[in-house]
């Protein structure tokens, strides 16, 4: 029998798994457990939303609508992979499912899935998934053509695995609703691995340390093989930030200056700390936070090459940023950019949003080869 989690065991697991967790609203103290028990839980139950748009989504979980009062899970998962939680306690997520089902995710002795002896329409019988389950409603329209990023479903096999492994539980014990409730889809559509392709990521991740980054999704942008150039290339290190905020302006092209050097020495990178390398060819993840940017709002974040006068002279592939809806909330975004340049190479944002946009934290890992 498995006692349900703190609110502090969860947030504390989440975060050791790596995920980027929002608590949103009232959710330490938000429940159904009014209504009906909370525990023991034994498993993890992982559903779509049938809906589009972050906050709106967010809200929709946490509050509810007119026929199914909130919280509808203890957490929604975001496209970009944020974890928002919205209950803690009883949640209307599961409904009623087949108890045998239920008696396999707490063996954690059954095949490909779990097996199916009745109907898990809440007939007699059934089990209350509610009191039993954390459920993990994840951003998606349902319809078979929406598509599930790498980055949504890597940020569910760590939210599977965190629960998992503060409570003791093989990969077992995280199920789909569909594996619960045989007349629900979901999740499903393209993108989205079977559910037995979870649990072998989930137990991949079980079988690490919690900062394992082993499962993590391959960087879109393919790593350039420098090495094969010149064998004796080794490449140099740079690892740089910014705490400072950069306030934006609209439609005006700002470049990121670094104030924190951590492994070169200090005003190696030009002047103010903006210039990056001087020729030659990088590949660099670049991770920034932003504050104010409303929903259909982006920031742009690309390379660029300035002269030795400081003049720009090239620029590379934007990045688009987009805002979340609520502005009060960090948008938090990485991207990983490979090129060579032949001047010096600092990076630019440009912000589209009339409000106040506010660059909060900019940080950089990068790899170059002189030319």
């Amino acid at each position: 029998m498995a006692i349900p989690p703190t609110a502090d065991e969860l947030v504390r697991a989440l975060r050791a798994e790596g995920l980027t967790v929002v608590e949103y609203k009232s959710w330490r103290t938000h429940n159904r457990n009014h209504k009906g028990a909370w525990g023991p839980v034994n498993g993890v139950m992982l559903h779509h939303t049938a809906s589009s748009g972050e906050m709106s989504s967010v809200e929709l979980c946490y509050s509810g609508h007119s026929t199914l009062p909130g919280p509808l899970c203890q957490a929604v998962i975001a496209k970009s992979g944020t974890v928002y939680l919205t209950g803690n306690g009883r949640a209307n997520h599961a409904g009623g499912g087949d108890p045998n089902v239920l008696q396999a995710v707490i063996d954690e002795r059954y095949g490909d899935v779990p097996p199916v002896t009745r109907m898990h329409d809440g007939s007699a019988g059934a089990v209350d998934g509610n009191a039993r389950f954390i459920g993990a409603e994840c951003i998606n329209l349902g319809d078979g053509k929406d598509p599930w990023p790498p980055a949504q479903v890597e940020a569910m096999v760590r939210f599977s695995a965190a629960v998992c492994r503060l409570k003791g539980w093989t990969a077992k014990s995280t199920i789909a609703h569909r594996e619960w409730s045989n007349w629900k889809p979901d999740p499903a559509g393209p993108g989205m691995p079977s559910m037995p392709q979870m649990r072998e990521r989930i137990a991949a991740r079980l079988s690490h340390s919690s900062t394992w980054t082993g499962d993590r999704p391959a960087p879109e942008t393919p790593l350039p093989d420098y090495g094969n150039e010149d064998p004796m290339s080794t490449p140099n290190l740079s690892a740089l930030a910014r705490a400072e905020n950069l306030i934006l302006l609209k439609d005006t092209p700002q470049t990121i200056y670094w104030t924190g050097e951590h492994t070169d020495e200090g005003s190696e990178h030009g002047v103010g700390g903006k210039t990056v390398l001087d020729g030659g060819k990088y590949v660099a993840t670049v991770n920034v936070q932003l504050v104010g940017l409303g929903e259909n709002e982006t920031v742009r974040l690309y390379p660029v090459e300035e002269d030795g006068s400081g003049n720009y002279a090239g620029q590379g592939e934007a990045h688009e940023i987009e805002g979340r809806g609520d502005p009060a909330l960090p948008v938090k975004f990485n991207a990983t950019i490979t090129g060579r340049v032949y001047n010096r190479l600092s990076f630019q944002v440009v912000s589209d949003s009339s409000a106040t946009v506010t660059l909060t934290n900019a940080t950089l890992s990068m790899l170059s080869w002189p030319s």
